[in-house]
């Protein structure tokens, strides 16, 4: 069909010639003597089964006790540039046989209903795609409206035409593997906007409500084959990172409704798990990192619900699972309780801080990063002042004695006229409890002490903060984190 890179991953298995199970015959002609690379999709890769050798007549049979994995496989031929032809595995026997002159054009399935009814709409379609192309062509170059509209009239028939058989595959084979493919690949028509008796349009979230709702309905969810197709991934894409609602709480409902409708065993259950989870463990999203306690909470801390983890994968994730949620969003602030110099004499308390609105920011004079950050939110805090905000910064300095002067240099060097406390001893254990990997870390706390924002940039701040203020008022960008944390994913 066309050239492809590969994205592969040698798995190491290797089809044994055996009798029974499965028996795929496949001749292609001008291949004799030469190596054909069967691969296959899954999710949003192509993975290489095995490289197998036609005969001096072009023949190639794969046997095997047991069936390959249902979906689309490819054949690749390197002596060819990595050309290849797709084809269905959901039959145990069939054969297939073509010309390396037009894999598709001169494509003859023997036994098989599934690649029979995939070659012959592939043909249809590339005969469609030419008649549109030519219509295209002349539509850009008319120059008059009606002859315009008259094009435009053919496509739109075209493409109904395209629906209709489409729709007519699906209902006269509904059982076969293609035609689930192609209802994946329909598109949900969502009726109008409900309106009152004036015409007036009710409910402007409604359709994209009712989209949500039923996005899923062409797609075979307990069905592990479609996760071998080019499709199911950008539909779990989209949907999760486009469809729903971007904030924590949105995506932890949708994404645990998702997952309730797979069968929780098989390979769809366990793709779409860990793309949600590992999509959570590398956001770069303002507390997102709820997403990742939550899903790894439920899941991956119990054995049941995900036995392909090992022991110490487990342990990892748990880890982090422990230490990230009691510092997520709208959790209350811990206790923190620290002095204002290394004489250990003057103690200030978190919680004494009276504002509405807290920064509480963790640094360290040694690091090059905070060295940046600091006098930035210095200026942010500020500007909040100016501004009439009830604001204050509780400034945490996690240096070691070794950089105590630094400290207090630093915050004579660039005013930092707030409540600066440090841990120069290291008598407490608020760095483990904080899950302070890194530095700078900012949080914003509201009158009781609630963290409404976490690791957010000191840019981020002032404008945050004036959004908390007045919900009307619109963050020039979008707030995200200011670390190079990463949670623990998994494969």
């Amino acid at each position: 069909m066309k050239k492809t890179i590969l994205c592969v991953l040698m798995t190491g298995l290797a089809l044994s010639l055996a009798a029974g199970g499965m028996n795929i015959k496949i001749t292609i002609r001008n291949l004799a003597n030469q190596e054909m690379i069967l691969a296959n999709y899954f999710g949003d890769k192509q993975y290489v089964k095995d490289t197998f050798k036609f005969d001096s007549k072009g023949n190639l049979v794969l046997k095997a006790d047991t069936m390959l994995p249902g979906g689309v496989y490819l054949a690749v031929f390197p002596v060819m540039g990595n050309k290849y032809f797709e084809f269905i595995v959901a039959e145990p026997t069939f054969a297939l046989e073509t010309d390396t002159t037009d894999f598709v054009g001169k494509m003859k399935v023997t036994g098989s209903l599934e690649n029979t009814l995939f070659y012959e709409d592939t043909r249809y379609l590339a005969a469609i795609r030419t008649k549109s192309d030519s219509l295209n062509n002349l539509y850009r170059k008319a120059t008059e409206q009606k002859e315009k509209d008259r094009i435009m009239a053919i496509l739109k028939d075209i493409d109904k035409e395209v629906k209709e058989k489409r729709n007519a595959i699906i209902t006269q084979h509904p059982n076969t593997y293609y035609a689930k493919l192609l209802r994946s690949m329909k598109e949900i028509e969502v009726p109008d906007f409900p309106r009152d008796a004036n015409g007036k349009v009710i409910d402007s979230t409604w359709q994209w409500r009712y989209y949500k709702a039923h996005y899923w309905d062409n797609i075979d969810l307990k069905d592990d084959r479609l996760l071998r197709c080019p499709i199911l991934h950008n539909k779990l894409k989209t949907y999760m990172g486009q469809t729903v609602v971007q904030h924590p709480d949105s995506v932890i409902v949708a994404g645990d409704e998702l997952i309730q409708k797979t069968d929780l065993k098989g390979d769809m259950y366990r793709y779409i798990l860990t793309y949600i989870f590992n999509e959570a463990a590398n956001s770069k999203l303002m507390c997102f990192d709820g997403v990742y306690v939550f899903f790894g909470k439920k899941y991956f801390c119990n054995e049941q619900l995900t036995p392909w983890i090992d022991t110490a994968k487990r342990f990892k994730i748990c880890d982090r699972v422990k230490r990230l949620e009691p510092v997520l969003c709208d959790k209350k602030a811990q206790r923190l309780i620290l002095w204002t110099d290394s004489t250990e004499t003057q103690w200030r308390n978190l919680y004494d801080v009276k504002a509405k609105w807290t920064i509480l920011a963790f640094w360290d004079p040694d690091c090059s990063h905070c060295k940046k950050e600091i006098p930035v939110l210095a200026e942010a805090y500020h500007n909040l002042k100016k501004k009439g905000v009830s604001v204050e910064v509780f400034a945490a300095g996690i240096m070691d004695m070794d950089h105590y002067k630094d400290w207090v240099e630093f915050i004579q060097k660039n005013n930092l006229d707030w409540i600066n406390v440090c841990d120069a001893r290291r008598h407490s254990n608020f760095r483990w409890e904080w899950d302070l990997q890194s530095t700078p870390q900012i949080y914003i706390l509201d009158a009781n002490k609630v963290i409404k924002a976490r690791r957010i940039g000191a840019d981020n701040v002032e404008d945050y903060i004036l959004h908390l203020e007045d919900p009307s008022y619109r963050p020039q960008k979008l707030a995200k984190v200011n670390d190079n944390d990463k949670q623990e994913g998994t494969d």
